[in-house]
């Protein structure tokens, strides 16, 4: 799948998502951040299922996937700025360590919100210092 082809498939998955919802976590959350554990799950699925024999450090195979690190990434970096005392989440972790931390959260909590997933990561990142 080329990347203009992943780009656009994105891009339509967006365009399709509600831009903001009322969640359980007491405030609004902004597109695709209210996709649920659930979803993330079909979504690493997808992206195993895609994932060539050998395939490229780094290299994600499905847009849906792409979405939720590109969440993940945003929630992380958005947190640091609000959170000066923990302004450095992440930094000693890789996105495919993060990933995997919320694939295993999701596995054990399919209905929860991935929002609720990144807050517990968030935590996690704290508890570990990293």
């Amino acid at each position: 799948m080329s990347y203009l082809t992943v780009g656009a498939l994105g891009i339509s998955l967006i365009a399709g998502s509600p831009l903001y919802q009322q969640t359980g976590t007491g405030f609004v959350v902004a597109g695709e951040a209210a996709r649920s554990c659930g979803q993330y799950i079909q979504a690493v699925k997808a992206e195993e299922a895609a994932r060539p024999k050998d395939p490229v450090p780094g290299m994600r195979y499905t847009a849906v996937y792409v979405i939720f690190v590109g969440v993940t990434d945003g929630f992380l970096t958005g947190i640091n700025y609000v959170d000066r005392e923990h302004s450095q989440l992440g930094q000693l972790s890789d996105a495919h360590s993060r990933m995997e931390w919320l694939e295993n959260y999701c596995k054990a909590h399919p209905s929860a919100e991935f929002i609720e997933a990144l807050q517990y990561l968030r935590l996690e990142l704290i508890k570990k210092g990293t």
